[in-house]
């Protein structure tokens, strides 16, 4: 994976970065703060991964020129932006929040965030356009998610719900005299985003189906068993649409979709053209292991038994 392996160092410097920046707010939200941080720490073991978020100027670096350190303070503005959301987010989907710590860490995090980038685009006042933009789209995805069906409706607004990601686009090309390309590679992260979604929405349809979140996995099995709508299938619905009536291979046709509409920024920004291959990749991988067991529990038990344990 070249899209990471090549900015590895860059990645160690911006959190490192960060932690610095984080450990001087006030107690106790300097230790809650680099804790959070480390949750998402792009190069430990076991921790959440969000890619797309702090190596998107790194990406987009060979196409607009900025200096190294320019898209090094960038990762470190968008890793606070995560961080700002995610504790959001939190509060938002999670009752048993502690919503007064939460929303008081992310406002100092918010707070940095937004010095930030006020460093890095001192002279550009268009580029809080964008991100008023930006922070819109997103407030209209996560109010409602619960209302709509963007999977059928429209899919680009399950990217929407991480729109902020694109502050990356709109501060690297202004910074590098490419203003007029910001809507083509807008578009471009709008599909990765959307194709994230469906990854993350594959692994996490239990939780998102109990917890009453959209998901849309399950407004695909929901479609093939013609539910109405606001009734949703139970999980042995959802386990069957995935393996008897290949629900999965839906979400990987869109993922495909969403790949060949990249074709256009492929030599432009190749590695997030690269990151988003391996995205599709493992949805289709996916798709296809559930279509492959399903072959040879019809050709027989012991067969399967074989194939799994030789």
């Amino acid at each position: 994976m070249k899209w990471l392996s090549n900015y590895e160092k860059e990645l160690d410097l911006a959190f490192s970065e960060a932690e610095s920046i984080l450990s001087r707010l006030p107690a106790p939200f300097s230790k809650q703060g680099v804790d959070y941080l480390d949750k998402f720490h792009a190069l430990k073991e076991h921790r959440s991964k969000n890619y797309i978020c702090y190596l998107l100027p790194f990406w987009l670096q060979s196409l607009t020129g900025i200096h190294q350190e320019t898209c090094r303070r960038i990762a470190v503005a968008n890793l606070f932006k995560m961080m700002y959301f995610h504790l959001i987010d939190a509060c938002m989907d999670d009752p048993d929040t502690d919503a007064a710590q939460q929303l008081t860490l992310a406002e100092f995090i918010h707070i940095e965030f937004i010095k930030t980038y006020q460093e890095c685009l001192k002279d550009h006042a268009a580029f809080w356009v964008y991100y008023k933009k930006y922070v819109s789209e997103w407030a209209a995805a996560v109010s409602t998610e619960k209302v709509a069906d963007f999977y059928y409706e429209n899919p680009v607004r399950m990217g929407h719900k991480a729109a902020p990601v694109k502050l990356s686009v709109a501060s690297s090309m202004i910074l590098g005299g490419r203003e007029q390309e910001i809507g083509m590679f807008e578009s471009a992260v709008d599909t990765a985003l959307v194709t994230l979604q469906l990854l993350d929405d594959w692994e996490d349809w239990e939780k998102d189906l109990e917890q009453g979140s959209y998901n849309s996995l399950v407004s695909v099995v929901q479609a093939q068993l013609n539910l109405p709508s606001g009734t949703r299938p139970s999980p042995e619905e959802v386990r069957n649409g995935i393996m008897v009536h290949d629900a999965l291979s839906e979400l990987s046709a869109l993922a495909n979709r969403n790949h060949e509409s990249l074709e256009a920024i492929r030599t432009l920004a190749p590695d997030l053209y690269h990151f988003h291959y391996d995205l599709v990749k493992n949805l289709n991988d996916g798709a296809q292991d559930v279509i492959n067991n399903r072959r040879m529990l019809l050709n027989g038990g012991l067969g399967y038994w074989l194939a799994k344990n030789i």
